[in-house]
């Protein structure tokens, strides 16, 4: 979504971010720059071993993408043909395109009050094709792995974690990108952490998944440049890894600010009757990360034109559910809860450069629509 001068509270504040930390970007782009360094240098090193280091995890391999990271999570996998991957509809369509594109089906199963995939809807998906679940953490919050991992391993299927929304989120210590054998980010302007364009990365603890990833990202090559297998074009650019380690200093203070922004909001409307809020972490050792507040309402159209009309930018997503997509042909699948939060849910603006005084506007106005009705 881009930023419009118009909002007296914005949604994203990319614009803000930019002006702040201009100087140490554009250092960092005439250095890349000046040292002609493009394709596969120091500044994608340097960003791989950071983010490793960040989530606890072996490997991290920068592509293009959080789509293709999850589309080449699922080819080192072997999934293709005649596999089912189990997963939700309430994502971005990158995660079941990624199935398809593969040659495998997606099966989609419905959701829980915190927006991710209903645990207790997963086994009865299972069948004997089912090769992969990809859960996606949604929002910046974790979702219950430890028990979709025991579903996973009672049945022997691969977990790819679609962590695109959820960059620092963890759960009793154990960071997002740790739970599957091999995981996807995206490092698209809309996340927590970005880049200035398209990015993605992947993880694994797998040393040999980490190495055909490598060799998938970059052509088939190997270190030697020898070609060893059919690849893709789909690496990181140095550019923007070199503008990622800018906003990687920046990173744990910005995650900070969002969850103090989400405290506020919780304080300022938990007596707003008629508006559900995000699951609160409270002692469940869920750390969220909050990528978006994501509120539901029944009268959500309403309540939008009114924030609109106050100034305050907020985003919608997806009005229309995944399988409600005619040509995308899954409306066979019945989901009850995903259906409604398509209707129902609303995101109020957060993130790292939101002022106080702009977080009481938007709890102000929020608090005007239901005191009006």
């Amino acid at each position: 979504m881009e930023q419009q001068n118009s909002f007296l509270v914005p949604y994203v504040g990319l614009k803000q971010e930019f002006e702040q930390r201009k100087n140490e970007l554009l250092a960092a782009l005439i250095n890349v720059g000046s040292n002609a360094s493009f394709i596969l240098r120091e500044d994608v090193e340097l960003f791989e071993e950071t983010i490793a280091k960040l989530l606890g995890v072996r490997y991290a391999i920068g592509v293009n993408s959080g789509t293709d990271a999850l589309f080449l999570a699922l080819k080192v996998l072997n999934i293709g043909e005649g596999d089912e991957v189990i997963t939700v509809a309430h994502t971005f369509v990158a995660t079941v395109a990624a199935i398809v594109h593969c040659g495998a089906k997606p099966v989609l199963i419905d959701i829980a009050d915190d927006f991710n995939l209903a645990v207790e809807k997963l086994e009865q998906a299972v069948t004997a094709s089912t090769k992969a679940i990809i859960p996606v953490h949604m929002n910046g919050r974790c979702c219950d792995m430890k028990a979709i991992l025991a579903i996973a391993d009672k049945y022997g299927l691969h977990v790819i974690e679609d962590a695109a929304q959820s960059m620092g989120a963890h759960v009793n210590g154990v960071y997002a990108g740790n739970f599957g054998a091999i995981n996807a980010f995206s490092l698209h302007p809309m996340k927590s952490l970005h880049c200035y364009g398209d990015g993605g990365v992947i993880t694994t603890n797998d040393y040999r998944l980490a190495k055909q990833i490598r060799l998938l990202r970059n052509h088939g090559q190997n270190q030697n440049k020898e070609l060893v297998a059919f690849g893709f074009n789909s690496r990181l650019d140095n550019l923007q890894a070199a503008l990622l380690n800018v906003n990687l200093k920046y990173f744990e203070s910005d995650i900070n600010r969002r969850r103090q922004i989400a405290l506020r909001y919780d304080a300022g409307l938990k007596n707003c009757g008629g508006l559900k809020l995000p699951r609160p972490p409270q002692d469940t050792g869920y750390f969220d990360v909050f990528s978006s507040y994501s509120v539901c309402c029944a009268e959500r159209d309403r309540l939008l034109r009114h924030l609109q009309q106050k100034g305050i930018e907020c985003f919608v997503h997806w009005e229309k559910p995944l399988h409600r997509n005619e040509h995308l042909k899954f409306d066979h699948f019945s989901l009850q809860v995903t259906e409604q939060v398509s209707r129902e849910v609303l995101s109020l603006p957060v993130h790292p450069f939101l002022e106080d005084e702009q977080c009481d506007y938007v709890i102000d106005a929020v608090k005007e629509f239901f005191n009006g009705r």
